[in-house]
């Protein structure tokens, strides 16, 4: 289940649960304060029974748990015993307070208690399950749509990916028999293959079934391949990175696209003077920084279609953001304009 379909999964769910739970609880407190006034009802019953006898016996008559007071002060008391330390107590006559043993009360109170949270667990593990299999069900018209049209997307790219490369392996031919004239109008032609190529890795990746399976791997070889890469393509950037061991237990695909992706835009966006391209890796956190011409928004940097020029498709970085949060990464971005702007990943 992907990560989307788990938040879906769990919101579903919990909206069904949730529901019913305040339900079955706002049922069975309501149930045990019933079950309370009807057990000081039967006390209160108890009590006068208790008192006719006293009064037949000539206040002669004992009966266990029960004893009497007599009281000056006249005045009305409530009509249900009430709790006073360890008795209950009620008054008859304005004049004769019988005291009740609290034990044997409290007792039964808390075996209703007990029965009632024994009844309300049953009741939310049973809606638990009948909320699990109706969010299932619910779900299932979505994921089976969705699962569609992924496997249409991926025959889609697929099928892109033979005129792309046939696009781009004839613009290395005609590139060496040209006239200066066309040669800009083949590498315009070039890089909108290039770019329509990029799109199409990204998209693999993120729909790919795999993409959130997890392996070891060691990340400085996915960045000295991908450096060799943009060395050859933008020479006049200088690339610093300190080349070391540093293995990751994560998808390797996506990690690369993710660092692809944020490196194309470090390039495109490189500064005309002295460009710089820091790699660092420290903490568990890998850190991409340039001095390019940095981002005038950089809040809005991942949503979907947004860009500040012209050059480029605003999918990029929104395609960052849903791989990392498929992969569970935190990203922050912090950019200042015509200063630079620095990619921070921690895994």
């Amino acid at each position: 289940m992907r990560n989307y379909e788990k938040r879906a999964f769990i919101q579903i769910f919990l909206g069904y649960f949730i529901s019913v739970a305040i339900f079955i609880l706002l049922l069975g407190f309501l149930y045990f304060e019933q079950q309370k006034v009807y057990v000081i009802q039967k006390t209160a019953m108890g009590m006068h029974e208790y008192l006719m006898k006293l009064k037949q016996a000539d206040f002669e008559y004992t009966q266990e748990n029960y004893s009497y007071e007599i009281i000056n002060d006249g005045r009305v008391k409530k009509q249900l015993p009430q709790k006073k330390g360890d008795v209950y107590v009620k008054v008859f006559s304005k004049i004769i307070m019988v005291k009740a043993d609290s034990e044997m009360i409290d007792e039964e109170l808390n075996d209703i208690k007990i029965f009632t949270i024994l009844l309300q667990i049953f009741f939310l593990l049973l809606f638990a399950f009948i909320s699990f299999v109706l969010t299932r069900k619910s779900l299932k018209p979505m994921v089976d749509t969705i699962s569609h049209l992924d496997r249409f997307t991926k025959d889609l790219i697929h099928d892109l990916n033979t005129p792309v490369t046939s696009i781009l392996i004839n613009t290395k031919m005609l590139k060496k028999n040209t006239t200066e004239q066309n040669m800009k109008k083949i590498l315009r032609i070039e890089n909108s293959a290039k770019n329509i190529s990029s799109l199409y890795a990204n998209l693999e990746v993120l729909l790919d079934e795999n993409s959130i399976k997890k392996d070891e791997f060691n990340l400085s070889l996915v960045l000295n391949d991908l450096l060799e890469t943009y060395k050859s393509i933008y020479p006049n950037i200088s690339f610093n990175f300190a080349n070391k061991e540093i293995y990751l237990t994560t998808n390797q695909n996506a990690v690369k696209r993710i660092i692809d992706n944020i490196l194309s835009n470090a390039c495109k966006y490189s500064s005309t003077n002295n460009p710089t391209i820091t790699i660092l890796f420290e903490n568990n956190t890998l850190t991409i920084k340039d001095n390019g011409k940095g981002i005038k928004y950089p809040k809005k940097i991942f949503e979907r279609s947004y860009k500040e020029d012209d050059n480029g498709h605003g999918i990029g970085m929104h395609i960052v953001h849903r791989l990392c949060n498929e992969l569970s990464l935190n990203i922050d971005i912090e950019s200042k304009e015509n200063i630079g702007t620095i990619v921070t990943i921690k895994f």
